[in-house]
């Protein structure tokens, strides 16, 4: 008999019941909403949301804890330690001290395998000395819908083949080096324009039309140890209108015997409105359980209502509504999965806090090289000192977004800038305008996780076309659809706002960019 059938033989109703449930945590120090969690609900999974990610050492402090808690009065089985590090551990950390790598849109343009897979090796390496052990990561959604609220920047792009390759890289990447990788978000977020924090996204696709746009597939026989299931409804394969999270035919009709996937699934927040809108968490965590799901992520702001979620289990455990075998088949990919990542009693050894582990220049450099890659110019964009007359005096106004101080930094230290203009958010850029000559060469760099509003961005472009013999240069870390608002404007387009692709920009910007790693548009 193996460790992970000893350990589910061991367990209490209570306790495999436990295992099922992954919380949200939200403070930076162990807490009694945690301890409770952990010790008295006997969860088998905590998820460090941004609240409880500050500095790497806090979350060493916090992950052993929670482990500590774990192993003395919980299940007494390690537990499954789950963050959002979808652009590297530093993406989320309030402190800094890891590597914050540029988002998935800007490593698929970059488009190098080997760098997409060594973003996720130096992901896991960072996450495993903070004592995260699975990450939630990465979306392998394809952004094919210009009107999606949601997924934007986190896609890597638009070309299934081209998502696929390069999530199946970052799935590698994190798993060859201990860390839990999630493909998300099944059956695919990417073609909606609606946000499923906020309501139930419906995609009128039939089954085909989903096989041939999202690449699940290839990243379940890339062997993905986890897929996250989305609260999208898919009525060609559901009529109910279930979401994908709560439905039956979704998740275990398609996804586990259709796709023949036997990893950890995974539901999306379960206080979601995709979910809320109809059911209460409690309801939604049975009906999970019912289509299949194996993790639970609840979302209990207090104690009190966190309780009723896991005794809405037990008590459809008890009364049959969930059979005890649909239970156990669950726990058992759980403890076979702690079993393989060394989270069992047996095999756990935690780690004492290394801050060797961080910081290290060859892992920066990695992100940088990344963001070189990327770097795309577009409507023929040169470097500032190719444009006559305004480089020979140092005369550009320079308008830039306060969410890019690196940026700004290096291009002031150039010494070209005249006067600045400092937005708060983009959406001040038409005002920033106003207030400058029309004689005025302009350098812009504005930033936005989704699309621009298309009236900013003209605005800009209005000014361009205007004075065609004045330069007007835009550095946008920001979507790629916002391109087609400024036609008329030479951009330098970064997808994203990572500190590297800050540096990546503006060593492209002041030609001195290493020419071996230059990308041409």
């Amino acid at each position: 008999m193996n460790d992970w059938t000893n350990a589910l033989n061991r367990l209490t109703l209570e306790e495999k019941v436990g295992q099922l449930f992954t919380f949200y945590n939200t403070g930076t120090a162990m807490s009694e909403f945690a301890a409770t969690m952990i010790g008295e609900l006997k969860a088998g999974g905590m998820f460090l949301d941004m609240g409880s990610l500050s500095d790497p050492e806090q979350v060493h402090r916090l992950t052993s804890a929670m482990q500590d808690v774990s192993l003395r009065s919980g299940s007494g089985i390690p537990l499954f330690v789950s963050a959002d590090f979808v652009a590297g551990t530093g993406c989320k950390l309030k402190r800094g001290g890891a590597v914050h790598f540029p988002k998935n849109k800007a490593v698929g343009a970059a488009g190098d395998v080997s760098l997409a897979y060594e973003s996720g090796r130096v992901t896991a390496i960072e996450s495993l000395a903070m004592g995260v052990n699975f990450n939630y990561s990465p979306v392998v959604d394809i952004n094919n819908n210009p009107l999606n609220p949601v997924i934007g920047t986190h896609s890597f792009g638009e070309d299934r083949d081209r998502v696929s390759e390069m999530g199946t890289a970052v799935i590698r990447g994190y798993q060859d080096h201990g860390m839990i990788a999630t493909a998300k978000h099944f059956p695919g977020h990417g073609d909606t324009s609606v946000d499923s924090h906020f309501d139930l996204p419906v995609l009128p696709f039939d089954a085909e039309r989903l096989d041939r746009f999202e690449p699940f597939r290839r990243a379940i026989e890339a062997g993905v140890d986890a897929v996250m299931v989305g609260h999208i409804a898919v009525p060609s394969l559901d009529p109910s209108l279930l979401p994908a999270s709560l439905s039956y035919a979704m998740t275990t009709g398609i996804l586990r015997e259709r796709l023949g996937f036997q990893g950890l699934i995974v539901t999306d927040g379960l206080s979601m409105k995709g979910v809320t809108a109809r059911f209460t968490q409690a309801e939604a965590c049975v009906m999970a359980v019912k289509a299949g799901a194996d993790i639970l992520l609840a979302h209990a702001r207090t104690i009190e209502e966190a309780g009723p979620m896991a005794e809405a289990v037990l008590r459809a455990v008890r009364s049959g509504e969930i059979p005890m075998e649909r239970l156990d088949a669950s726990v058992g990919r759980i403890l076979r999965m702690k079993a393989k990542y060394g989270l069992l009693p047996e095999t756990y050894r935690p780690l004492p806090y290394d801050p060797e582990a961080f910081d290290r220049p060859e892992h920066a450099a990695i992100a940088l090289r990344l963001a070189r890659a990327a770097a795309s110019p577009v409507n023929g964009f040169r470097p500032l000192a190719e444009w006559k007359p305004a480089a020979a005096d140092g005369g550009w106004t320079f308008i830039g977004e306060r969410q890019l101080d690196r940026f700004a930094e290096l291009v002031r230290s150039a010494g070209i800038v005249k006067r600045e203009h400092t937005l708060e958010s983009y959406e001040g850029l038409p005002t920033a305008l106003e207030r400058v000559a029309p004689d005025e060469p302009l350098l812009v760099s504005v930033t936005h996780n989704k699309r621009m509003d298309a009236e900013t961005l003209r605005a800009l472009d209005k000014r361009a076309e205007a004075r065609p013999d004045v330069p007007v240069v835009l550095v946008h870390f920001g979507s790629h659809y916002d391109m087609e608002h400024v036609p008329h404007v030479p951009a330098l387009l970064l997808y994203d706002r990572a500190p590297a692709l800050q540096e990546a920009a503006a060593e492209r910007l002041l030609g001195r960019e290493q020419a071996d790693e230059r990308k041409d548009g």
